[in-house]
């Protein structure tokens, strides 16, 4: 019985620390993804706005 034991408690340890390893890179991942969104849509608006000044 003790060996189920074990094993289940370095299944469950195993399984948590992926968990933790993959919500850091996710979290680093969409910060870097929200980042270029708000720049891009910063971008547009700025060019919206100079082709509205443009008097061709």
């Amino acid at each position: 019985m003790a060996f189920w034991t074990t094993f289940w408690t370095v299944v469950l340890i195993i399984g948590v620390a992926l968990f933790a390893v993959l919500s850091v890179v996710v979290t680093i991942g969409g910060w870097f993804d929200i980042r270029a969104l708000f720049e891009s849509i910063k971008a547009q608006h700025t060019e919206a706005e100079t082709e509205d000044r443009d008097p061709r």
